[in-house]
């Protein structure tokens, strides 16, 4: 046995394996006294096959099949052993002369590595945008604790500055429900609709169609409601069916302590002065997470501006080709190899920083990272006290599925990146209202079309 390596270039080696019959030979033979205990042969006993009549059948078959295993171990030990990062899986080269019969054969392996790089994060400078509440926000949040807390009185349609409780249905052009679409009950607030006109004066069994971009001044409510992502909500325009179920109207409560222990618990808020500020912190820790969510993009589009390396494109095109299902041109595994190239980059470099900082997500992180998914959603739903042997019996379920690890190991190394990210990038700062942020969004979406 005999192993070598022929580097072509930083990013293209062959590995060349030469093999005896003493290196597969001795295992055929097991193998075929193996088949001998097992075979049945019209005319024979089970077991009683002349060994000539099984070599004659199953020798070529077998190997073959040992000489592949022999390859594949020591390939795969000479990768490990010399620690060669390799991109995609070693692609044999053919040899039509070869002789099987031959007292050495040599087989050849086309290998694709991995370049190597350098991340340095200190040279990144990066926008930071931070959303800071307005006054108005905090202005309508504060009118509307007053209007949940006051006193409810029903009405026989819907009114100015009332509310209404309605069930929402997407639906198609025809009018009918789309299947997994939007059906849900929402208790509207009147002032927080983009047409009022539409609204008022209607009354229980009403039907209202509209668009969702049409429904409220703040399209952000769409993601409240009907649990869209942001860049979803800005994008949502089904059209909607809403059928009034109940109208009513609410005296607005008094700004008293009464007001405040209600909204926040018993003396946690003194004043309203307290309660603007508390109301404006809670707004700014949720609009935290678009701002956090648009560092992490303009760190990724910092490190494909900056980040750049050679890749063996020639060979990851003949890697495409032999691994696609259908039969691919050279034409064709060029276009679905451009196509894949972006991640691909992506993903060396992600690997490169997750390395660099000793980052490597184990089985028990994922469990731990079940349990708080587990807490947090129980929690929603107001329980608290989750005993610790039922959350273990949930998590235990969970992690049998495999859709379910593999989508929260992507969530704890986004996680990690942006630990990383958040530590290591120097950020520019930007302080802009909700509305700024949003103006900012949709232009980069419309240069990206």
């Amino acid at each position: 046995m005999n192993v070598t390596q022929n580097k072509i270039d930083d990013l293209n080696t062959v590995i060349s394996i030469t093999i005896s019959p003493e290196d597969y030979k001795p295992k055929v033979e097991k193998s075929l006294i193996d088949y001998r205990k097992k075979v049945s042969m019209p005319g024979f006993r089970k077991g009683k096959v002349p060994m000539g009549v099984i070599k004659k059948q199953y020798e070529g078959s077998l190997t073959f099949e040992e000489i592949n295993k022999v390859l594949n171990e020591n390939l795969s030990n000479y990768i490990k052993e010399n620690k060669l990062s390799v991109l995609g899986q070693p692609l044999p080269i053919s040899d039509n002369n070869l002789d099987v019969n031959a007292n050495e054969m040599t087989f050849k392996f086309e290998v694709g590595l991995a370049p190597e790089f350098k991340v340095d994060l200190s040279k990144a400078n990066v926008p930071y945008y931070k959303i800071e509440s307005t006054e108005k926000e905090i202005d309508d949040t504060v009118a509307k604790m007053q209007t949940q807390f006051g006193e409810l009185v029903d009405t026989n349609k819907i009114e100015e500055g009332g509310n209404f409780a309605g069930k929402v249905e997407e639906i198609d052009s025809e009018g009918n429900p789309v299947d997994g679409g939007i059906n849900v009950s929402v208790t509207f607030i009147v002032d927080d609709l983009k047409d009022k006109k539409t609204f008022l004066k209607k009354k229980v069994n009403d039907v209202i169609e509209i668009q969702a971009q049409d429904l409220f001044n703040d399209v952000h409510q769409l993601q409240h409601f009907f649990g869209l992502s942001h860049d979803e909500a800005h994008h949502f325009n089904a059209k909607l069916k809403i059928i009034i179920e109940k109208t009513s109207t609410r005296t607005k409560a008094e700004l008293n302590q009464e007001l405040f222990d209600k909204v926040y618990g018993k003396d946690k808020v003194k004043s309203v002065e307290e309660l603007r500020n508390k109301i404006k912190e809670e707004i700014e820790n949720y609009y935290k997470k678009e701002s956090d969510t648009k560092f992490m993009n303009e760190c990724v589009e910092w490190l494909f501006s900056n980040i750049s390396f050679d890749l063996p494109s020639e060979f990851l095109i003949k890697y495409i080709k032999s691994n696609s299902k259908e039969p691919l041109s050279d034409e064709e595994a060029s276009t679905e190899y451009e196509k894949s190239e972006k991640a691909l980059r992506y993903q060396l470099i992600e690997g490169k920083i997750l390395s660099d900082n000793n980052v490597n997500i184990q089985y028990p992180d994922l469990i731990e990272f079940t349990r708080n998914q587990m807490k947090q959603q129980f929690a929603m739903y107001g329980y608290t006290d989750i005993p610790d042997s039922e959350l273990d019996k949930y998590v235990a379920n969970a992690m049998k599925n495999e859709e379910h690890v593999r989508q929260s190991s992507g969530s704890l190394i986004q996680q990690e990146l942006f630990k990383i990210f958040d530590t290591q990038v120097k950020k520019n700062e930007k302080v802009v209202s909700i509305e700024e942020f949003d103006k900012i969004l949709k232009k980069e979406s419309n240069k990206s079309k």
